[in-house]
């Protein structure tokens, strides 16, 4: 856990020294954000609209893949240069190559983020046979409550093994190229399933994660008017900031990690 901690420091080092990507990136979400909300209310009221938003999601989808490949570069680049910062224009430091591959990669952990997702909405469906089980066999009553919430402690658990591990996958990736990443699947999963990638990965959802979702979900008490928007807009502000540098954060520790044995001095 040493190396880890040496990681984690290193890593959050060079996020807090390199404000103006972070910057650059929470402009880019937002206004990825409010591209996303305009075309879930295009109305589908005829085939040029439908076109539109064909070609609007394309686009969408387009900018978060080169925004992926972007910034898995820049980690990757910065680890093994050592660097204590990041710059704007090294985010566009990507081939087609580079972006072919962030692309096959979003393909696949989008499907297999919709099978997980389907397998645990049905999983939830039977908490009450699952209650009625041990009610039986048990002789003590079981509340269908409880079984959920152990349902969604092991959904969390899987949640987070396999973001670190896709995210992981994706670094490996774009570093080394499909053949060599295959090679090494199983054991990144591995690590992403006890050793530091999931501890990163959790520390990266708990701390950046739970404080934006605290700070967007706060609703303090002002004066109707300029203040409350004021608020508002500062709470989102902050909130954005702590997704874009946790998420910097998480990708900066993971690619150290990942990184070739002989550079790699974190682990």
């Amino acid at each position: 856990m040493k190396n880890a901690f040496a990681t984690w420091k290193w890593s959050l080092t060079v996020v807090a020294r390199s404000p103006a990507v972070v910057v650059a990136l929470g402009v880019i979400a937002a206004l990825w954000g409010f591209g996303a909300y305009q075309w879930l209310w295009l109305p589908e009221s005829s085939l040029l609209l439908l076109i539109v938003a064909l070609l609007w999601a394309i686009v969408l989808i387009a900018v978060a893949v080169g925004v992926m490949a972007g910034t898995a570069a820049t980690a990757s680049r910065a680890t093994a240069t050592a660097a204590t910062r990041l710059y704007v224009r090294s985010l566009i430091g990507f081939d087609r190559r580079q972006f072919g591959r962030a692309l096959g990669m979003f393909a696949a952990a989008a499907i297999l983020i919709l099978i997980l997702h389907t397998l645990f909405s049905r999983a939830d469906d039977y908490a009450l046979e699952v209650a009625s089980f041990l009610t039986f066999h048990s002789e003590k009553a079981v509340s269908p409550e409880d079984v959920g919430r152990v349902f969604w402690v092991v959904e969390c658990i899987v949640w987070i093994v396999v973001g670190g591990f896709l995210l992981s996958l994706f670094i490996i990736v774009q570093s080394t190229g499909w053949r060599a990443a295959g090679r090494r699947a199983l054991r990144t999963l591995a690590n992403c399933c006890w050793r530091a990638p999931f501890f990163t990965s959790l520390l990266s959802l708990a701390v950046f994660g739970s404080l934006a979702w605290l700070l967007s979900t706060w609703h303090p008490k002002a004066p109707a008017g300029f203040w409350d928007y004021a608020q508002m807009l500062v709470r989102m502000g902050i909130s954005l900031v702590l997704i874009v540098g946790g998420w910097l954060f998480w990708t900066l520790s993971l690619a150290r990690f990942n990184s070739p044995p002989a550079d790699n001095t974190a682990q």
